[in-house]
């Protein structure tokens, strides 16, 4: 739930201008906390951020899972939104809870954190790293990386499956992305790697920049945009050739959750899929935070609709231009 609402939520409901409906869901809220205000001295940071990341993914399966069917297609209303997160939020936080309380201390579990944060994600998924690079996840892949790259001469992180990378240029401090034996050295560039259990091949494609591959005895190949290295791990050979097209990206538009975002960060995102322009002239804006799904079949207004109307704002779409301006 936005947080400048969940205020004015409040606001009202010590105002008395609350709806029956709103103050119930205030009360429950409430309510927990006063029962046990101990409840989270329990959990590290981490684990609590854990937390957070359940309860908000559960909310949002319930505002799409209770959505009328025979609205299907529709944007889900305000309303919806409402009602949806008063009926599941001390529910769905209640179960985290449990499951945080409950798991064993050596739980394989994807979501749990220790020194690293482990990702398996059974759609395609979006992850800001720590430096701020993007990672975009596609679905039944496996990324490992650490809560933290301060202190590190190196970036490094773990892949299992397939995923795009738009890394942040640090000259000191070079990119490392781990697939088996190979290592997938960068500065700051875009790239995708195709490392998928099961399968013989290890690919990767550059879209930006320049990328260093190597195994553990030896450097494969450095390629740069529109070339791709193709290593098969039965024959320990390595190939280098031109790509003619991004359809290694086809993967890329798909649905793709979008879970704890800004609107600054979901702006660049539609950009790069939609072919677009959107800006944002209001650094209250680009700070809202959200989690929601981009659908593969929906629109570019369908999707701007969804945002705005969760976060109180309003668009404007030039279509000759392809710009979108987005305000208050």
């Amino acid at each position: 739930m936005d947080k400048n609402y969940f205020i004015k939520l409040l606001q009202r409901y010590l105002n008395g201008n609350a709806t029956e409906e709103e103050s119930t869901f205030v009360e429950k809220y409430y309510n927990l906390f006063q029962s046990d205000p101990a409840a989270l001295d329990s959990l590290d940071r981490d684990e609590k951020k854990i937390l957070k990341n359940n309860l908000r993914d559960e909310v949002w399966q319930n505002i799409f899972r209770l959505a009328p069917q025979a609205e299907k297609g529709r944007l889900i209303t305000f309303r919806h939104i409402k009602f949806a997160v008063a009926a599941v939020l001390a529910i769905a936080f209640i179960s985290s809870l449990y499951f945080l309380q409950k798991k064993p201390s050596n739980s394989s579990s994807a979501n749990t954190i220790t020194k690293n944060t482990k990702v398996e994600t059974k759609k395609n998924r979006v992850i800001f790293l720590p430096d701020g690079s993007t990672v975009i996840l596609s679905q039944g892949s496996k990324l490992n990386y650490p809560s933290t790259f301060d202190g590190m001469a190196t970036r490094e992180v773990y892949l299992e499956g397939q995923a795009f990378f738009d890394i942040r240029h640090n000259k000191q401090r070079p990119f490392i992305v781990h697939t088996g034996n190979l290592q997938t050295k960068v500065l700051g560039t875009a790239f995708n790697i195709k490392a998928i259990p099961g399968e013989d091949d290890i690919v990767v494609t550059v879209k930006r920049g320049r990328v260093s591959v190597n195994d553990e005895n030896k450097i494969l190949g450095i390629i740069t945009p529109n070339q791709q290295i193709t290593y098969a791990k039965s024959k320990v050979k390595s190939l280098v050739r031109t790509v003619k097209n991004e359809s290694y990206l086809t993967w890329k538009q798909e649905d793709l959750l979008i879970d704890n975002l800004t609107i600054s960060e979901a702006a660049k995102l539609m950009e790069d899929r939609y072919n677009v322009k959107i800006l944002i002239n209001n650094p209250e804006i680009e700070s809202l935070r959200f989690t929601t799904t981009f659908s593969k079949n929906a629109t570019l207004e369908e999707t701007l609709n969804s945002i705005c109307l969760f976060n109180g704002l309003v668009y404007d779409y030039n279509k000759k231009k392809s710009i979108v301006n987005i305000t208050p």
